[in-house]
């Protein structure tokens, strides 16, 4: 996770008292998937718009041409779908070799 944010002008017309960022997810949190699987605690709102992603990543695709997006092509930047409170998070391919 990145960093998440709250639109306090949204907030402050359609969220109820005390809105606050997102409860779940804080920067620097760091989940892993197997490409298939939503990671333990990850909240279905931050999985549903990045799944497929995650899945084209593991099984060795790119998410955009070549040298058209990202500085490193096998990264990404995306949010959660929450529109009040989104969380930012960069999903990356992780090689078994980095394991080590």
């Amino acid at each position: 996770m990145l960093k998440s944010e709250v639109d306090q002008k949204l907030a402050e017309q359609y969220a109820v008292s005390g809105f606050e960022a997102c409860p779940f997810h804080k920067a620097g949190q760091v989940f892993v998937s197997d490409g298939e699987h939503k990671p333990e605690g990850l909240c279905e709102y931050a999985w549903k718009p990045i799944k497929e992603m995650v899945k084209m990543l593991s099984e060795g695709e790119l998410l955009q041409p070549r040298g058209t997006w990202m500085v490193e092509d096998d990264k990404g930047v995306f949010s959660c779908v929450d529109g009040l409170r989104p969380v930012i998070m960069l999903i990356e391919a992780i090689h078994a070799d980095e394991d080590e």
